[in-house]
């Protein structure tokens, strides 16, 4: 009978002890249901604006739930048309629970008078000499070329070799500052690789004002020559055939 007693007693508790478990469990379970919004941006996700015309926002919309909610959505904007540069513009919509969905508009500010400033293509010829291995670009691929003042700044003076061709992304392109002498010729005033944290060894190379183009071969890495020829995008060009 004493037996008896105790194994009733050890079985209550236990199933005492389990109905409090999922008692806890059910304290601590967050049954609600978080609705995020939805992000839409009118227009091109990268736009280039003629520099000192007025950058006209192309538009955007939001919805939660079924509802309209554009009047919710934040929008933060550096760009200055005043001066030529990369700027961006970030819409971020944050709901109830506190969960936020952001998008971004990239604006390229270029001035149309600049001869030199825009967006370049490798030409075909282009090629990386890797300690004798010649390896062709098989391109084209773009950079960006913008007028600093006191030098022009390159996106990638390894013209996307790795950042778009390999496809290792932006850390992987030369940023780079390049001064143009009156003959044409070419001086490296700095660059940088944020992925490998180093830069160039050396640059010779020159800008034809008669063509509109780029050519260099770019020392990197004590062992590799790209040799590069960079030609002018028209983009009043590619506007019309886009129409």
């Amino acid at each position: 009978m004493k037996k008896f007693l105790i194994y009733s007693f050890s079985v209550s508790m236990m199933a005492l002890g389990l109905f409090s478990c999922n008692d806890d469990n059910d304290d601590h379970t967050d049954k609600r249901v978080t609705y995020y919004a939805t992000l839409n941006l009118d227009g091109e996700e990268y736009m280039v604006v003629d520099k000192g015309a007025t950058y006209v926002e192309p538009g955007f919309s939001a919805e939660m739930k079924g509802e309209d909610v554009t009047d919710q959505v934040v929008v933060n904007s550096n760009v200055d048309t005043s001066t030529s540069g990369v700027y961006s513009v970030t819409y971020s919509i944050t709901n109830a629970d506190g969960f936020t969905v952001e998008k971004e508009r990239t604006v390229v500010v270029l001035d149309p008078n600049d001869p030199i400033e825009g967006f370049y293509q490798t030409s075909s010829d282009a090629y990386r000499d890797y300690g004798g291995t010649i390896t062709q670009y098989g391109g084209p691929f773009e950079i960006l070329v913008i007028n600093k003042g006191d030098y022009y700044f390159f996106d990638d003076l390894m013209a996307g070799w790795y950042c778009q061709r390999a496809g290792y992304g932006s850390d992987y392109s030369m940023e780079s500052a390049v001064t143009i002498n009156d003959d044409g010729s070419l001086n490296l005033i700095y660059s940088y690789v944020p992925g490998w944290g180093d830069a160039a060894d050396d640059l010779e190379g020159t800008y034809d004002s008669a063509t509109g183009q780029f050519s260099y071969v770019l020392a990197y890495a004590g062992i590799i020559n790209f040799h590069v020829t960079l030609e002018k995008v028209n983009l009043n060009e590619e506007d019309e055939e886009e129409e």
